[in-house]
């Protein structure tokens, strides 16, 4: 589960928010909208000839709007774009066909102006909406919880199969005399969702079959092919050409991800697959977080790795997408992210197959150990500054009957590096190695690697060495791949003796993460109420770093189940400026250092901020 910061007025660190007073309607939920002015109070609404300002309740059809394709503006009822009319600018804004090539029919959205070209915006004279350069009229989406028209711009998306070689849905597009601004299942036997790739299907006959979302927990569709022996789909998009963004979110879109490779038999099931197809496909292999090194776009850890031992690294600091390709015996390679190359998507039909449940992480143990261990959540630590080698560190820990630490959580990776900080270390070896082809890294102690967390431009792999050996380092945790023989200091791990939760130090209903306590209050107030220090003393949480972010993500998960549920937090933009700070106790502001933004986040018309669970 991610926790992720949005602006919206419900309610943060405190509370589950309460449900809009009035239902969001469906429609909505496709992306349509209702264009209110924010001055007038009337909205939008298609006439035959002219666009007016009209009541706004009840909203029809003719009020409907919803962005398309090429920046256009569609109108539900009237079943055409918003145009306008570049030979005679004076005269109102109309409806036209939305592949018209008389009128421009591209509009553009920012802090609720909308602008069209040579920056005509769109405005009101005697009650009929016209294109003019003098003042700024500003719109908004009506109907509770609408929030912004700008917040519901068109994504691409992207065809499977057909003869369109993946290339996007255009919306709208006329098939049988009807132009549809969505997916439709119209002149299929298989009930099967597709769009045309050109504004006129019966003109070119271009389609292509849509990401269906609602296929995410109904298996293996149409488009989607079983591996008799796990519990997972693929669907190889071998005529598709897309970047590798383009092909992430065509994955995302139907509930999957890009391929990923957990070991060598999923590898050879690949292999076998595309085996006569002459291609180089994309999987989820990237580098595109700056702040860490290779990792799976679906979070699967990354353990098993195939890269060519012989090849320059020049590759690895220039490229950050990774491809597949079957006719090499290394077949990973790394590749400009803005290529445009087949891809492979991948779909657990059970999702627990995959999530990494850290149980128990984040939990507070109070633990006890023998002099010079430091205790943490039930077992003891201790770093020996004294450099050896990675086998000589295992041999040392196990004479003192612990082992090389492993790492399968952030809550792990925040303990290694306080201790490091505490001794003022900057590397410590840890108990993952390698000694297999091709490589697949394996902890010493014999547990799943369930969680992995590499530094840029790593993991690397050295030619001519049968065994790697991987440490971490005291910034972020982040592990490297080393030559065994290097001396460094290691961590070794041992349990220690948990004691009663009553020597958490917090009160009851408390829980505790370092040196702090905190809880979440289950009655609905809003912010101002759960900011006053009455309800949540002394003051609602601040978030200083990824790991205090995690455990926040921990502790409401154990509360609530639901996907969507806000709870305050302390920031807020106090003065309406945009700049946002820390609202602490006795109401004084401190400095954001730290951000966790949800998408199209912040927004501009929100002051406080709650923190959002989503799958």
């Amino acid at each position: 589960m991610l926790l992720l910061w949005s602006l919206l007025l419900l309610l943060l660190l405190g509370a589950p928010a309460a449900p809009s007073p009035e239902p969001v309607p469906e429609w909505q939920d496709k992306g349509i909208f209702v264009i209110q002015s924010e001055s007038l109070k009337k909205c939008i609404q298609a006439g035959k000839s002219v666009l007016t300002l009209e009541n706004c309740k009840p909203p029809n059809k003719y009020m409907m709007w919803k962005w398309v394709s090429n920046h256009g503006l569609f109108n539900i009822g009237g079943s055409g774009c918003l145009g306008l009319n570049l030979s005679d600018p004076e005269q109102p804004l109309g409806i036209y066909e939305c592949d018209s090539i008389h009128v421009s029919l591209r509009w553009h959205c920012n802090r609720k102006v909308i602008t069209g070209p040579l920056q005509y915006m769109v405005q009101v004279k005697d009650n009929t909406l016209v294109a003019s350069w003098k003042n700024l009229h500003k719109w908004i989406a009506y109907m509770p919880g609408g929030g912004g028209i700008c917040e519901y711009l068109h994504k691409d998306l992207y065809t499977l199969k057909g003869n369109a070689h993946g290339t996007p849905c255009m919306f709208p597009f006329q098939y049988n005399h009807q132009w549809h601004h969505e997916c439709t299942r119209e002149g299929r036997e298989d009930n099967l969702l597709w769009c045309a790739t050109t504004s006129r299907y019966e003109r070119d006959e271009k389609w292509g079959f849509c990401p269906d979302p609602t296929s995410a927990g109904m298996g293996c569709d149409a488009v989607w092919e079983k591996d008799l022996n796990s519990h997972i789909c693929y669907q190889f998009n071998l005529l598709s050409s897309l970047s590798w963004s383009e092909a992430h979110v065509s994955c995302q879109m139907q509930g999957g991800a890009l391929l990923s490779v957990a070991d060598e038999a999923e590898e050879s099931f690949i292999r076998k697959h595309l085996r006569g197809e002459a291609v180089e496909v994309w999987m989820g292999l990237n580098q595109l977080d700056e702040n860490a090194g290779w990792q799976w776009s679906d979070r699967t850890p990354l353990s098993h790795l195939n890269w060519n031992p012989e090849i320059s690294f020049e590759p690895f600091v220039e490229y950050r997408c990774g491809t597949f390709n079957p006719f090499l015996p290394n077949a990973w390679r790394v590749r400009d992210c803005e290529a445009t190359l087949p891809y492979v998507c991948k779909k657990y039909l059970n999702h627990t197959d995959h999530e990494v449940v850290e149980k128990d992480a984040w939990k507070y143990y109070a633990t006890h150990c023998e002099p010079g261990w430091s205790p943490h959540n039930q077992n003891c630590y201790k770093l020996q500054k004294e450099g050896k080698t990675w086998t000589e560190a295992l041999r040392s820990c196990q004479s003192n009957n612990s082992a090389l630490i492993d790492i399968a959580s952030l809550a792990k990776v925040e303990l290694l590096v306080n201790l490091l900080g505490d001794e003022n270390a900057s590397e410590t070896w840890i108990g993952l190695s390698s000694n297999k082809t091709p490589v697949s890294f394996e902890w010493s102690n014999g547990s799943s690697v369930t969680f992995t967390n590499w530094h840029a431009l790593e993991p690397r792999i050295f030619p001519n060495r049968s065994q790697l050996c991987v440490s971490a380092e005291k910034s972020e945790g982040h592990w490297k791949v080393k030559h065994c023989e290097e001396a460094l200091p290691y961590i070794c791990e041992k349990a220690g003796h948990v004691v009663s939760d009553a020597e958490s130090g917090c009160p009851e209903g408390w829980e505790r993460h370092g040196g702090f306590c905190y809880k979440i209050d289950t009655e609905l107030r809003n912010f101002n109420h759960a900011a006053s220090g009455y309800y949540c003393p002394p003051a609602l949480v601040t978030v200083t770093n990824r790991f205090e972010q995690a455990f926040i993500t921990s502790l409401i998960s154990s509360v609530v189940k639901t996907k969507d549920s806000y709870f305050w937090i302390a920031l807020q933009d106090q003065n309406d400026t945009g700049e946002y700070t820390w609202k602490t106790a006795g109401q004084m502001s401190e400095p954001v250092r730290y951000t966790h933004w949800n998408a199209h986040q912040p927004r501009l018309f929100d002051t406080s901020v709650c923190t959002h669970t989503g799958l």
